[in-house]
């Protein structure tokens, strides 16, 4: 047998070795555990490393030899619990010949520890942080030596640095792999439109999670009332054996870009398994400390479940379909609106869930509640573009009805005033024919019957022009300008009225200038504007009064000359409060009355390039003033 310097010279120099041959962790804790074990001829040797920080903190069993494989990779021990944690917590090496007697011992049935009596456990530190622990075990009782001891120490000490290198380039490879797959899920989720791809492609990405690619993931939504959590997808295997077949050709992912396998047929697949049709028949409530689905999306952090056929906050529905003890649950929430959560397990993976894994998954769950959001938003987008093109094509329909009620309002006051004269004049015309009758002259006088008959044509011809525009020409047209003088056309309105001036007991007064030159106008129009105020001047003066009509010339300074026609009743003026509104369409004091008949004629007179300007004597009367350009080259030929 070697002299134990000679032993522990050699296992030294197996150990440095090591620090030259390889950056790989995994590589660096089973070559040591296998030096260990075989050069010290102990029954089992396992290697600890410090997972989580702070609160979070714990050791987790991650290389070993002598010890049971299958389920090694699942034991976790609390800081400070158990003779493995009191040495990483206090940073002092236990040397026990029989373990299982000391108070500190804790039991893992994973791992069969009863069957070991003896146990020396050394801590690894790095700068006064420990790091991890090796621990050897003897079945048989034994007594460490000092040279033992010391000769762990020095291996504890010598392969730290190297342990520590491991775990910062394995640190930097999962830090590389994530961000690879980061950004290769999102180039693929980028070229997808459809929301239900993306979010598929995204629970894919999550069981790609640092390259096992066996987890599975369950995205479960609120619905509308936010009252349900909803399983909408399922993403994994169904079995093993299927979880192994089709992953295995996926070993290394980065042999080929992750958009390209997140695109493959093998995964698209992966949303008509049993597994998915299992996740949509999955629904529980949305209530706060009802249950762990809530306690994530309420603390809007991830949740860890063990336990779970046991946890009173799990519903029982959850393992017995899925067949999972453990699984984690990520929120997914934008603006703090919340949408659901995710729901991981590794059912078909031995080497548990790691703190890398949470940390990507929380990352890729937060893609896809932004993928929900602008998804939502979106939606909501199109939604408010439907209903404004709904609500304006409600809008263009109200549009045509007014202008349809405002045109059959217009043409019921413009058409009024004609049929007035013509049946007054109708009227007195029948009157006359009984008394020639009765009175069956040999020759009778007819100068007063063809007067009332020519007025009656007259009005007709205008009524059928009046139809005619309304007709062809809508009513913003610009007027068909002819020369005209304006005391004939005032004469011809005022013969409209004749019947009415007198029944009313109204005086009129003309004012005209000598030999005033014509005006370029549309006779019409400007006729239908001089009935409407003359109409409203009679309305005003029912107990009667004076009618006072004028026509005069002006060139205001800075402006072109002007023709004015001046209408002024005596019938006491306007209301001041009603006064505002006579311009407005539709307002009217009369009880039969439009309320167009100045809108109307303000219309025409802009459309002539004039005015009308009203001005109120309250208790005396109106005066209105039609104000026309006298330009003679504005005449046009056209009819």
């Amino acid at each position: 047998m070697e002299k134990p310097t000679e032993a522990g010279l050699r296992i030294l120099s197996e150990v440095g070795r090591i620090s030259n041959s390889t950056l790989e962790l995994d590589a660096i804790l089973n070559q040591t555990i296998t030096i260990i074990k075989d050069n010290l001829q102990f029954d089992a040797c396992a290697l600890y490393l410090v997972d989580g920080e702070g609160e979070t903190q714990r050791l987790k069993l991650k290389a070993s030899s002598g010890l049971p494989q299958a389920r090694a990779s699942k034991v976790y021990l609390p800081w400070g619990k158990g003779i493995t944690g009191w040495v990483a917590q206090n940073k002092i090496p236990q040397a026990l010949s029989e373990a299982i007697q000391d108070p500190r011992f804790v039991y893992f049935p994973e791992i069969e520890e009863e069957r070991y009596q003896s146990m020396l456990s050394v801590p690894m530190t790095y700068q006064g942080d420990c790091i991890g622990v090796i621990n050897v075990h003897s079945i048989a009782n034994r007594f460490f030596t000092p040279v033992e001891i010391t000769l762990l120490k020095t291996i504890s000490e010598q392969i730290t640095g190297c342990i520590r290198n491991g775990m910062e380039y394995a640190k930097s490879k999962a830090l590389l792999r994530e961000q690879t797959l980061l950004y290769e899920i999102s180039q693929a989720v980028a070229a997808e439109p459809h929301l239900e791809n993306r979010l598929h492609l995204l629970l894919t990405g999550i069981s790609l999670a640092e390259g096992h690619g066996i987890h599975r993931a369950i995205l479960f939504l609120l619905d509308d009332q936010q009252t349900q959590f909803k399983g909408v997808m399922g993403v994994g295997p169904d079995s093993l054996q299927e979880a192994q077949s089709t992953w295995a050709q996926w070993v290394d992912p980065n042999e080929e870009k992750v958009s390209k396998l997140l695109l493959h047929e093998s995964f698209k697949d992966l949303k008509n398994t049993r597994f998915h049709q299992t996740a949509q028949e999955l629904e529980f409530p949305f209530i706060k400390k009802q249950n762990v689905l809530s306690d994530a999306l309420v603390g809007d952090s991830p949740v860890i479940v063990e336990n779970a056929a046991v946890n009173a906050r799990v519903p029982k529905e959850l393992p017995q379909k899925l067949g999972v003890d453990e699984f984690i649950l990520v929120p997914l929430m934008a603006h703090d609106i919340p949408f659901g959560v995710i729901l991981i397990d590794n059912l078909y993976n031995e080497t548990g869930i790691r703190e890398t894994d949470l940390k990507l998954f929380v990352r890729l769950a937060n893609q896809a509640s932004w993928v929900i959001e602008n998804s939502r938003l979106f939606n909501k987008l199109l939604e408010s573009n439907r209903e404004l093109l709904t609500t304006k094509e409600q809008l263009v329909q109200s549009e045509k009805l007014a202008a349809l009620g405002e045109l059959s309002a217009e043409v019921a006051h413009e058409i009024k005033n004609p049929l007035v004269s013509i049946g007054g004049f109708a009227r007195r015309l029948q009157e006359k024919m009984h008394a020639l009758t009765l009175r069956q002259e040999p020759k009778p006088d007819l100068t007063p019957l063809t007067h009332y008959a020519k007025i009656i044509a007259n009005e007709v011809e205008r009524l059928e022009v009046l139809l005619k525009s309304i007709l062809v020409f809508p009513k913003g047209a610009r007027p068909v300008l002819k020369l005209c003088h304006l005391p004939k056309l005032i004469g011809q309105v005022l013969d409209c009225f004749e019947m009415e001036l007198r029944s009313a007991s109204i005086r009129t007064r003309l004012d005209f200038k000598e030999d005033p030159s014509p005006i370029a106008l549309d006779e019409e129009q400007i006729k239908q504007v001089l009935i409407n105020v003359i109409f409203n001047a009679i309305e005003s003066m029912r107990q009667g009064g004076v009618l006072e009509v004028a026509t005069f010339t002006r060139q205001p300074e800075g402006h072109s000359s002007q023709a004015v026609i001046q209408v002024q009743d005596t019938g006491g003026g306007i209301a001041q409060e009603a006064f505002q509104n006579i311009f407005n369409p539709f307002f009217t004091t009369k009880d039969s009355g439009t309320g167009l008949g100045l809108s109307i004629s303000r219309r025409i007179m802009e459309n002539h390039g004039g005015e009308i300007r009203v001005h109120n004597n309250v208790n005396e009367g109106v005066t209105v003033q039609l104000v026309l350009p006298l330009q003679i080259d504005r005449v046009s030929n056209k009819t």
